[in-house]
């Protein structure tokens, strides 16, 4: 693993490629195993790509990582609760904002209209999985910037921006974006470049356990 990734070929062996926002299980399984986690959770884990990787970590390569996952449609609500544990690793990949409309529960982060309220609300969500960390635990966050109606949202720079907030900024690795979605649809003329990455932003417990939000 190195600052930038790259997953041409997409391993389908953990969670579902067809559920929205999914992404290839690799780079998750190389974060586990460098930071040697032993303690994970995924407050978001969508399908379940994560709780896929830890059993298929265990499974073959004989670790015994706990896991802790859930969302939204399993009842949990990463912006009004605690997570229930402490962690060696919290993994998070949200809504990029509302280009994937989830669901229509206004808890769903992707249901914000506005994006000043969508970035402080997801403030809220980073603080509580930072609160959730071991001493020298990681927060890995999962974004990637957004072009709407001819702006430019740099969700990165928003996340980058809650250094203080989050612990120690360790890493931000270059996620290359292959088959998405988007590069089947026909657009018209656009002058300014697409965008075919993500950040994945980890932020480090020095020590100090915080508040949640």
């Amino acid at each position: 693993m190195s600052s930038v990734v790259s997953f041409p070929n997409r391993c389908n062996a953990w969670g579902n490629p067809k559920y929205p926002g999914n992404c290839d299980g690799r780079l998750f399984a190389g974060l586990v195993a460098r930071y040697g986690a032993r303690r994970v959770a995924d407050p978001m884990e969508g399908s379940g790509t994560t709780r896929h990787v830890v059993e298929w970590l265990n499974r073959k390569a004989g670790t015994q990582i706990e896991y802790w996952g859930s969302d939204l449609h399993a009842g949990f609500n990463l912006h009004a609760h605690d997570l229930p544990g402490e962690y060696d690793l919290v993994w998070i990949h949200p809504p990029y904002w509302n280009i994937v409309r989830y669901s229509d529960n206004p808890a769903d982060l992707s249901s914000c209209e506005d994006y000043d309220a969508f970035v402080e609300r997801l403030r809220v969500c980073l603080r509580r999985c930072a609160a959730a960390l071991a001493p020298g635990g990681r927060l890995a966050v999962l974004v990637g910037d957004i072009r709407k109606h001819g702006r430019y949202f740099p969700m990165v720079r928003d996340v980058l921006n809650l250094e203080a907030e989050l612990g120690k900024l360790a890493s931000v690795i270059i996620k290359l974006q292959h088959n998405c979605r988007s590069d089947r649809k026909t657009y018209g003329k656009m002058e300014e470049v697409p965008i075919r990455h993500e950040y994945c932003v980890v932020f480090r417990n020095a020590g100090v356990q915080r508040a949640a939000a």
